[in-house]
């Protein structure tokens, strides 16, 4: 490369060196924590083992309520219990396959950018990488955004292959349900080429991908559109992120208007990017309901780095305008350092729980419920880990905080498998008031309600305590668990 030409790409190349390393040391350090980041990576992997383990169906009802809430689509699930089935019930383990999505995303788009050197690469190269370091620990973390953005990654480049571009859809779908909506760029791609045979391929080819997993025993088509659609009902959009949301989508807008707005840019390469933008804001809608936030711009990350490539601007403008970008994925890498900091430890609190189930003269035991954030955090990846370990997770309170938005107090069909003492034995965090928990997410009230609270002080009491847990038994000596259980 000449010193010119070395000029001309010093931002974009320096801006990729800074960001791959962020996103790298992001991503090693989330495989060396002995937890999670997110407390609903605990339930994935929960159902999951599940599944696999035990072939629990993933949506089937439990007294007419759902087992889970999250709904996402059985790929989320079948991702991660491959590994596990494989290589072992462990955390680290179920972490594998979303950082595997994570290296796979920067080959296939970094080859297809690099086939088109010049500023095209790196341009596109830089936004990529600091588009996933912008929404850590999403990028990596385990859910189905990474998969969903290897997907439209995979799109991206083999958008040319209808039934390949149709496969990519199908199965990204099979993982979100609105997944398709980050292919919108790529399909009015082929529609301005009148490419129109495409289509009957690709719907053809997203069709049968997605149907494909259904077919799996204890994976119902129904029971899942059904649970979803109950859950979609009672949602709606909420203002509370609408700032961080609009102030992403500006960020992420920011280099791809420029060169619109500046160059003589005709044809599909303009198009194609103006539908990118167009859908990053409708994007703007689900990602403010509550529970979600601006992470759901992540898969279109590959669309809007392809997008900027295909303008073709000066590197050293992609650059400049790439580096706010950058600028908030640094403070996202300090804020998630910051959120793994206060999670070190926790394996040795869930390490505790084990041993105290292991211990007991029951098999009944589960992982109950305090006060505070912080104790249901540690609570949701404690029950994980007794899962991992042949004890399978009953209550879960990030299920009842979902089912409140609709309408549904799911704690009370526990109560009269408190009143028969089918769990024999709870691990409750330490100090805590048992089961006054409230509802960390959606803000409507107590998670577990007063009949529950009441049947479980009628017949439990607290016997021992250790460092981290108290131990409640079942306060009716020798009960036996029901065999529903």
């Amino acid at each position: 490369m000449s010193t010119v030409a070395f000029k001309e790409h010093s931002v974009p190349l320096a801006g990729l060196a800074v960001a791959g390393a962020l996103l790298a040391v992001a991503c090693y350090a989330y495989l060396r924590l002995g937890a999670y980041i997110d407390h609903i990576e605990g339930a994935v992997v929960v159902s999951a083992w599940e599944y696999a383990a035990s072939g629990i169906p993933l949506y089937q009802l439990r007294d007419g309520l759902p087992r889970l809430a999250t709904y996402y689509g059985p790929l989320a699930y079948l991702a991660e219990a491959l590994p596990l089935a494989a290589f072992g019930a462990k955390i680290v383990v179920g972490k594998l396959a979303s950082m595997l999505a994570v290296a796979a995303t920067l080959f296939i788009l970094g080859k297809h950018f690099l086939t088109r050197g010049g500023s095209a690469a790196s341009s596109g190269l830089f936004y990529l990488v600091a588009g996933m370091t912008l929404f850590v620990p999403v990028s990596f973390w385990v859910r189905p955004d990474p998969f969903e953005t290897l997907l439209v990654a995979a799109g991206v480049a083999l958008a040319a292959t209808p039934a390949a571009l149709g496969l990519c859809i199908g199965l990204a779908v099979n993982f979100k349900i609105h997944a398709f909506v980050y292919f919108f760029p790529l399909l009015i791609d082929i529609l301005v080429a009148r490419q129109w045979r495409s289509f009957l391929l690709i719907a053809a080819a997203a069709s049968i991908s997605f149907a494909l997993p259904f077919l799996a025993p204890g994976i119902s088509l129904y029971d899942y559109l059904s649970g979803l659609l109950s859950q979609i009902g009672g949602r709606h959009p909420s203002g509370t992120e609408i700032a961080s949301v609009l102030v992403t989508a500006l960020v992420l807008a920011l280099p791809l208007l420029y060169p619109l707005l500046t160059q003589a840019q005709v044809g599909r390469d303009r198009t194609y990017a103006l539908a990118a933008i167009v859908t990053l804001l409708v994007l703007i809608y689900p990602a403010t309901f509550p529970g979600a936030g601006p992470y759901h711009f992540l898969p279109l990350i590959p669309v809007l780095a392809d997008a900027l490539s295909r303008l073709k601007p000066r590197a050293w403008v992609a650059g400049i305008t790439t580096l706010p970008l950058l600028l908030l994925g640094f403070l996202a890498t300090l804020s998630v350092s910051h959120g793994m900091a206060a999670r070190r430890g926790w394996d040795l609190i869930a390490a505790d729980a084990l041993a105290l189930a292991r211990q007991a003269p029951t098999r009944a035991v589960q992982i109950g419920y305090g006060e505070t954030s912080r104790s249901y955090h540690i609570a949701e990846f404690s029950r994980a880990v007794l899962t991992l370990n042949g004890f399978p997770a009953r209550v879960d309170a990030q299920v009842l905080m979902e089912l409140s938005p609709i309408g549904i107090d799911g704690s009370r069909r526990w109560v009269a498998a408190l009143t028969r003492c089918d769990i024999q034995r709870w691990l409750l965090p330490k100090g805590q008031k048992p089961f006054a928990l409230r509802n960390l997410f959606y803000g409507l009230g107590p998670v577990f309600d007063a009949d529950f609270r009441r049947t479980f002080l009628n017949h439990y009491r607290l016997t021992a305590s250790d460092r981290y847990f108290d131990i409640w038994d079942c306060a009716v000596p020798n009960k036996e668990p029901s065999a529903a259980n």
